[in-house]
């Protein structure tokens, strides 16, 4: 619990800098896998009795080291690529312990393991690629500096000494990698959002509602199952923005479509389709039943103005069709509710409008 929540709180309060969020990911798995770490390699220095000559490097790379990295992240003008020299750095630590644990088989591979695991997490096979070649950099120094010994078998001492790492280092990763991709599919959430939705009404854009709308006719086309498509359009608004500004007509696209989203049903799909100009496909209902709905819109809207300038009385003019067989497609089936929304218009707006039914 207090991992994910020294997690949680650095995640909070990460910067908005491109690179923060890595730079801040990093630090707590750091700290526990060099912490750990570092008990396993010094009880394997402990083993070859080589503890007296190394502790000092050994405490200041396991217990200094990962706030040194942090800060100096946090305060690089580049924080991405000051972590990526982090692990790099990471890297040959690692490797100059290999050389001084003269290879123990088992907290080498932990080591090794950990090092690996982050480079590819963070930066993939280019990063994992260049944090070899830094493994191998250290443990050639470290070999050079110590002297090459092979004793790969591990005392009880030293492999309970690398219990904790190997069980706790892979919690918190997964505690990380889990909030991680929460994190993630909040923010695809919302730009699914962003991408499908009208960003001032929150009704489906124009784009997504016209899918949705050659959906509906093939489907149609297979099943006849009744659905009407309605074209709404505010009259005069032009007018309002002119009189009264733009604020006052963004207020009264909100207000309407809060109307709108209330009267019609779940199963509907609204949309705005153009400046002033809304959509709904209604399903299960003939024309003449989305004329009763279009009717219930537009005296809602009636009786209720907008409240902006003292309450502005705004009304609607609507244009309903039905598909039909002889209809080549979708685009048809929208030019003649088009038509009919054109036909309210030219009657006086304020209207509801049918589309003539051909013979099917």
């Amino acid at each position: 619990m207090a991992a994910g929540q020294a997690i949680a709180a650095i995640a909070a309060s990460a910067a908005h800098r491109p690179g923060m969020g890595l730079v801040h990911r990093v630090y707590v798995p750091r700290m526990l896998g060099l912490g750990l770490g570092g008990l396993a390699v010094g009880a394997t220095l402990q083993q070859r009795d080589a503890l007296y000559l190394l502790w000092p490097l050994l405490v200041g790379h396991a217990l200094l080291w990962p706030h040194l990295a942090h800060w100096r992240a946090r305060r690089a003008p580049q924080p991405r690529r000051a972590e990526h020299v982090n692990l790099l750095a990471d890297a040959f630590g690692g490797g100059f312990w290999l050389a001084a644990m003269a290879f123990n088989l088992l907290p080498s591979v932990l080591v090794a393991t950990m090092l690996g695991m982050n480079h590819l997490a963070v930066g993939g096979l280019r990063l994992f690629r260049r944090g070899l070649m830094a493994l191998a950099l250290g443990t050639v120094t470290g070999g050079a500096l110590l002297g090459w010994e092979l004793q790969p078998l591990a005392t009880q001492a030293t492999v309970a000494a690398c219990l904790p790492f190997l069980v706790s280092y892979p919690l918190v990763i997964g505690i990380v990698t889990y909030r991680l991709s929460l994190r993630l599919a909040e923010q695809k959430a919302q730009l699914r959002e962003l991408v499908q939705f009208d960003p001032l009404t929150g009704l489906l854009n124009k784009m997504h509602w016209h899918a949705q709308m050659e959906s509906e006719f093939a489907r149609w086309r297979r099943s006849a199952r009744p659905v009407a498509l309605m074209l709404l359009d505010l009259d005069h608004f032009k007018r309002i923005n002119d009189e009264h500004g733009h604020p006052a007509g963004d207020e009264v696209l909100r207000h309407f479509s809060r109307l709108l989203r209330h009267h019609v049903r779940e199963a509907d799909v609204a949309g705005r389709v153009g400046g002033e100009e809304f959509a709904v496909l209604v399903h299960d209902c003939s024309a003449e039943q989305a004329q009763f709905l279009a009717r219930r819109v537009r005296a809602a809207l009636a009786a209720q103005p907008v409240p902006v300038a003292g309450g502005l009385h705004v009304t609607v003019s609507v244009g309903i069709a039905e598909p039909g067989r002889w209809q080549r497609d979708a685009a048809q089936w929208l030019a003649e509710a088009d038509a009919a929304l054109y036909t309210a218009k030219r009657e006086g707006r304020d209207q509801v409008c049918l589309a003539p039914r051909r013979p099917r």
